[in-house]
């Protein structure tokens, strides 16, 4: 009974608590394209002639190497950045800005970096209007594309709602270039199993498990065995209960049928004492009662074996039960009732 109780009382208070806790926080990806995928929130991109989509990448350095099935939902935002107006790049000398709005206490940038170290990337990242941190310059270390970088993060942030704002190039800086991805933020309060939210810890690059079959199956499987325990609890109490009836040791007299209630004596054993199996009759005084009529019979079977020959008046059954018990008083042995001599005669003769 307390181990059914415990799993009862562990089911309705920590179940609910660690489901809390577990849906607590998520990560919620923003792709650069697709954007939000839960408030469905798009990245904003100044000047917005500056910037372009996947595939295009005319100022990346080896396009041809650029894959974008290695990208985030196969989509990127790039811009290039010079302070040469002979470059032929779009406005010239004008940083190129990404920002977007979100509600959580932590946000990651993740960016493909080229593999040319001719061209830097260089940014500045502002939180609420504050410059949190800054990537300048930042040469290509590697020969190949390089993809889920994660150029910025934050975690010290408090769950509010918060501005953030991607800067790349300034006046009379170096040539730069920006190839966005996507920004990821951690948040609470939301349905995990929609597409593009996933568990909070988990990086960028991977995906996150749902959350909801996960608190369905835990909750199902304690469910199971709560049940199954309760039934195996009630059978053993109900197996527990029942009286266990054999037949008694006592000598063969004692199980003939009894003449005064027509039962046969059986001895009951208690149940849920291992070891202490002492049989009990159910009915000691009815016993004894037994005990007492045999006696009587197998006295009176003597009796009239003893006197079968003479001619005798049926004596009533208190005068037999009255000898009986004086009888038994005073010795074992069976009292025989002899006949009363022959009258005798006598002549009387006057002489």
């Amino acid at each position: 009974m307390h181990f059914v109780t415990f799993l009862f009382s562990w089911f309705i208070f920590e179940i609910p608590c660690s489901a809390s806790t577990a849906s607590t926080l998520v990560n919620v990806t923003v792709d650069d394209q697709f954007g939000d995928a839960y408030t469905h929130s798009q990245i904003s991109y100044t000047p917005i002639e500056a910037w372009s989509a996947a595939p295009d990448c005319s100022h990346c350095p080896s396009p041809s190497t650029l894959s974008t099935a290695k990208a985030r939902y196969h989509t990127w935002h790039e811009s290039y950045f010079s302070s040469d107006s002979a470059s032929g790049t779009i406005r010239p000398g004008t940083p190129r800005y990404a920002s977007f709005q979100f509600i959580g206490n932590a946000v990651y940038v993740a960016c493909i970096v080229p593999p040319s170290n001719n061209i830097t990337n260089q940014m500045k990242f502002f939180i609420d209007g504050i410059e949190v941190g800054s990537l300048y310059p930042m040469f290509a270390t590697s020969t190949e594309w390089q993809y889920d970088v994660v150029v910025y993060q934050n975690t010290s942030m408090s769950m509010a709602s918060h501005q953030l704002l991607i800067s790349s190039g300034g006046e009379d800086g170096p040539d730069a270039i920006i190839l966005l991805d996507f920004i990821m933020y951690s948040t609470n309060d939301i349905d995990s199993t929609t597409d593009g939210v996933s568990l909070n810890g988990s990086p960028p690059g991977t995906k996150g498990v749902p959350l909801t079959p996960v608190i369905g199956a835990t909750v199902g499987g304690i469910a199971l065995i709560m049940v199954c325990g309760l039934f195996f609890f009630l059978r053993r109490r109900k197996r527990g209960s029942r009286p266990v009836t054999i037949l008694s040791d006592s000598p063969w007299w004692r199980r003939l049928r009894s003449p005064l209630n027509g039962q046969s004596s059986k001895t009951q054993i208690l149940p849920n004492t291992p070891g202490l199996m002492r049989a009990v009759d159910p009915h000691p005084e009815r016993a004894q009662n037994d005990c007492r009529t045999q006696s009587i019979l197998v006295w009176q079977q003597n009796t009239q074996q003893g006197t079968r020959s003479v001619d005798l008046a049926p004596l009533d059954m208190s005068e037999e039960l009255s000898s009986y018990y004086e009888n038994a008083t005073t010795t074992e042995s069976r009292r025989v009732h002899t006949p009363p001599p022959p009258p005798r005669r006598y002549i009387v003769t006057n002489k």
